[in-house]
């Protein structure tokens, strides 16, 4: 008889993980149709009618030089951008409302999302202020908060329902009126006295410290944000990294530039390594079946997808693993040192219209996979020389 144990760390951070996932795979829609629309509204004044970029949109129409048909379009434009930067602000509520569905039910997606906009726009509280009394809004909780929110909101009204019995015929009243109620003033209670002051002095932190390294801050977590994307290829690990900087992108906080390279490097490096090896050392160091894995790999990279890479790393991970995340580091670091910045949190190929300077970034692409390739055929072909790897050709 085998008997299997369960982990109990394992097994918490899989469901940690579970709900999180459920609740981003919510907000992403919100986060692509804002951007893309965003986008739209920044392309019709900078690059159909030419306006410099200095200006605003707004400046543009009261400089007197457009036409009728041009003013129109510059007022669609602005309806976008304003259309576009609200759709934004819906996506932590939208995660956080969902996150605390998957964990508490219906019951608990409203509250959430109440939990989830007051994350973003938090309540203004009386305070006194040179002996009078204002209304002051605290910093902003933000992601940090709605993760938070969404995990208590869904778990207290788990708890409700279980512990709160009653007959058949009150099942409506329960589900309608009680248990939203409830779970309304816990979210209002938690998110005033506890969330709001926690997150917003974590949020407060991190900017000061960011702002005190300067520079030297934002290439250090560069280099964090890429390795530890890059590394298990859509695991926890990259998964941990991702809620990180989630984060700190939907906050305006630091641009998601780094692990956006990141996530498609290895797929492109490895399966380009699998292109040209014969080209490169006149042979082939990969069997014939890596050939149509590493066009599969390079396909799926376009698509934002880096579980191509998983049969090349498993393949030889104890040297496949460190060269991808270096190389990773270095596409990643060559695009924000050379000034491509995205704040739109997706890599596939459809985002790319978002990034500013996207030369540069496809650049940083080009740079990171060309060093996983060349250094990766030449390894292996090493091997094959030195008789530790043996390569079926046809």
């Amino acid at each position: 008889m085998t008997i299997s144990v369960k982990k109990p760390g394992t097994s918490i951070w899989r469901e940690f993980s579970k709900h999180v996932m459920t609740g981003i795979s919510y907000m992403i829609p919100i986060l692509i149709m804002g951007g893309l629309i965003g986008a739209f509204s920044q392309m019709i004044p900078y690059v159909f009618l030419k306006i410099d970029a200095s200006q605003s949109i707004v400046d543009a129409m009261n400089s007197g030089q457009f036409t009728d048909t041009s003013l129109s379009m510059l007022k669609l434009a602005s309806a976008m951008e304003s259309f576009g930067f609200t759709l934004f602000g819906f996506a932590i509520p939208m995660f956080a409302a969902f996150t605390a569905n998957s964990i508490g039910g219906k019951t608990a997606l409203a509250a959430g999302f109440i939990g989830g906009y007051v994350a973003n726009k938090p309540i203004a509280l009386l305070a006194l202020d040179g002996g009078q009394w204002a209304a002051k809004a605290p910093v902003p909780s933000g992601f940090l908060g709605a993760i938070i929110i969404a995990f208590a909101i869904g778990y207290f009204v788990k708890w409700l329902n279980k512990k709160i019995v009653l007959p058949h015929n009150w099942l409506a009243f329960k589900a309608t009126f009680l248990v939203p109620l409830l779970s309304a003033l816990f979210c209002m209670i938690a998110m005033v006295f506890i969330v709001t002051p926690f997150g917003g002095w974590i949020n407060t932190l991190i900017r000061s410290g960011l702002q005190a390294a300067g520079s030297a801050g934002q290439i250090a977590y560069s280099i964090a944000l890429a390795a530890t994307t890059a590394f298990d290829l859509g695991g926890p690990v990259n998964k941990a990294a991702g809620f990180v900087a989630l984060g700190f992108t939907t906050e305006k906080v630091l641009p998601i530039t780094a692990r956006c390279i990141a996530i498609v490097t290895p797929s492109f490096g490895l399966g380009l390594s699998a292109i040209i090896d014969k080209r490169l050392v006149g042979r082939r160091v990969y069997d014939k079946q890596f050939h149509e894995a590493g066009k599969t790999a390079i396909f799926l990279g376009f698509m934002g997808i880096s579980e191509g890479s998983i049969p090349f790393a498993l393949e030889r991970p104890g040297f496949t693993i460190p060269l991808y995340v270096v190389g990773s580091v270095i596409g990643a670091l060559t695009a924000v040192l050379l000034g491509a910045v995205q704040w739109f949190p997706e890599s596939a190929i459809w985002a790319w219209p978002l990034v500013s300077n996207l030369g540069v970034y496809i650049a940083g692409l080009i740079v990171g996979a060309s060093f996983i390739a060349v250094v990766n055929v030449f390894y292996r072909n090493k091997l094959i020389k030195d008789g530790k790897l043996e390569v079926i050709e046809d």
